[in-house]
Parts: structure tokens; sequence; C-alpha cells
């Protein structure tokens, strides 16, 4: 038995058109059914913009800020000490200082200061001051010192000028002028040239015994220049 085609046509054509019904009532009832969604407002639209476009002068005097207390976090424990200790300790404080400042004699402190740099003064000769002002740009003639580049105070001595022995008493010291016709202990006489070329060449030259100190520690060596 054949089944016609116009007949198979009309199944397909209903089946479509009831499940098309079908699909469009469900999206219909979603539609209907499904609650209402809120339009979502943004806050702030009405508030002035804390950057503006162009730079506005402000009144200092108009603000009207307040200072709000500091936050410390909960293992900070904050303790004010009691007044009376605070003002004790400070009285005491100054009366100290007080006494240590009344302790003080400025006059003769002055006085002993005065003494020590015209002494000082006296002892050298114009040569050494001349020769340590020359070869040192921080030279201070008031104490004879100079400072080095590392930051270390260190004692001019140059050939004019030779520092008397430690055995001699306070008071007896003696300057020693290195010249020609001087002559040291051993026995030989030291030129002045000879005296400058040394303490140029070496830092530790004592210009006393002629010797210098070597970097590799041992002894010191007589200063002994070759000349042409």
């Amino acid at each position: 038995m054949e089944i016609p085609m116009k007949t198979v046509l009309q199944l397909l054509a209903a089946s479509a058109l009831s499940a098309g019904m079908v699909i469009g009532g469900v999206v219909i009832a979603s539609a209907a059914l499904s609650p209402e969604e809120e339009t979502h407002q943004f806050t702030g639209l009405d508030i002035r913009d804390l950057w503006t476009a162009k730079p506005v002068r402000i009144d200092r005097a108009a603000q009207n800020l307040e200072r709000l207390p500091p936050r410390y976090a909960s293992h900070v424990v904050m303790s004010e000490p009691a007044p009376k200790v605070q003002e004790t300790a400070a009285n005491s404080a100054q009366e100290d200082l007080g006494s240590r400042i009344a302790q003080i004699d400025l006059a003769s402190t002055g006085a002993v200061y005065a003494e020590s740099s015209e002494a000082s003064l006296d002892t050298l000769s114009p040569q050494h001051i001349g020769w340590c002002s020359q070869r040192y740009r921080s030279y201070d003639s008031l104490d004879n010192t100079y400072r080095t580049f590392n930051g270390e105070l260190r004692d001019c001595v140059s050939p004019y000028e030779i520092e008397a022995p430690a055995e001699y008493g306070e008071g007896d010291a003696e300057v020693m002028t290195v010249s020609s016709e001087s002559s040291s202990s051993d026995g030989y006489s030291l030129q002045d040239d000879h005296v400058v070329s040394c303490m140029e060449r070496y830092r530790s030259y004592r210009a006393s015994d002629n010797t210098y100190q070597p970097y590799g520690g041992g002894p010191r060596q007589p200063c002994e220049l070759a000349s042409f």
C-alpha cells in the first residue's frame, strides 16, 4: 500500500507547526513569569569631582579641617607617665646642668688656653710655620697640627724644627734648628736639602736621627739619597 506524498508533507508541516507553537509558548511564559530586575543606580554622580580639569585657587583660611586622632594597632598600648614625675625629672636635670656649668671657671680656662697658645707660638719659628703652611692647607699654627684626608689630626714636623727629647722636664724643652753647621748624635752633619728630600720621600722620616720606618716593619732605616 503506497502512502501518498501529500499526506507525508501534511504530517511534517503539522509537526513543525506544533513544535513552533510549543517553543513560542515557553518563551512567552518565561518572559511573563520572570521577576523584574531593578535598574542599577550609580552613586556619586551628583557630587563635585575630586580632580578638576582647570586649576582652581583654594582659600586656606576658608577651610574648616579637623585632625582626626591617630589609629593604633591592637597590640600597641599607650601609657602616659604621671605629670609630677616628668616635672621632677626635668627640674633635676636642669639643676644638675646648672651645677656643672657653675663649677667651670671660664676665666681660668680661657687663661690656660691663652697661655698654651702663646707658648706654642713662641716655640715655633717663622720658617717652621711657613713650611707647614705651604705644605698643608689645613695647618693650624695655634696647636701646630694639620688634618689629613681621612680626618686625623697630626703634628706638623718640618726640617726646621725638631722635637726636644722626652727626658727633658716641663719648661726645659728647647727648639733645635737643623742647619749645615749643626751635627747629630751620630757625628754626621745634615744638610737642609737632604732633610727636606727625606721628609718628602718618607712620611715617617725623623730628622733627629735621620731614619724612617719601612712599610714592611722592622727596625728604622737611615735615609740615604743618592746625589748625582
